[in-house]
């Protein structure tokens, strides 16, 4: 891609993060942005066709680096010591909560989530050599755990509180790995 394009598409993703924290996507419009990113209105419509289409730019952009960690996530490694896999992901999303908080009331959400978490599980799976026919009971504890992580982050909890999520994701996670081992 062009250093230009790759230039351009920065400072608009960096505009649209610094305008999200401001206020509501509703409030901002295509000239704000654009003098945010001190770019001209021509130059945003020759990269986005609209607003939503920038947001979800932006939101593909979080998304790709989320998908980014989650190819050197080891299902054993992951079942047995989460911490660390837990935090990348955590740290992740901490850089981005603001954001992600704005997100929620945007019109692309629902949808965006629900491509996040197919590609993220698809992206474990992938990486562990899973397939649906012979690891059944793997593909659908990621399925579980990766759903059960992002509704808990961006959907239904009011505040993020990163050293309780992940108190709670790991427990959520040994538990079902200690059921494994007994059964």
């Amino acid at each position: 891609m062009d250093r230009r394009i790759k230039r351009t598409r920065n400072a608009v993703f960096n505009a649209l993060l610094d305008l999200l924290v401001e206020k509501d996507m509703s409030k901002i419009t295509v000239l704000e942005l654009c003098k945010r990113a001190d770019i001209n209105k021509s130059t945003f419509y020759l990269h986005f066709k609209s607003l939503d289409d920038c947001l979800q730019f932006c939101f593909q952009t979080i998304m790709d680096e989320i998908i980014e960690i989650s190819k050197f996530i080891s299902y054993n490694d992951s079942r047995y010591k989460p911490e660390e896999v837990i935090i990348k992901l955590l740290d992740k999303v901490e850089d981005k909560v603001d954001y992600l908080y704005k997100f929620k009331s945007s019109s692309i959400c629902g949808s965006a989530i629900k491509v996040l978490k197919k590609n993220l599980v698809d992206s474990i799976v992938e990486n562990n050599g899973f397939t649906l026919e012979d690891n059944y009971y793997e593909v659908a504890s990621i399925t579980f755990a990766v759903a059960g992580c992002i509704d808990a982050v961006i959907e239904n909890l009011p505040v993020f509180k990163k050293d309780e999520l992940l108190r709670v994701i790991c427990d959520m996670i040994r538990s079902r790995s200690m059921n494994i081992k007994t059964s």
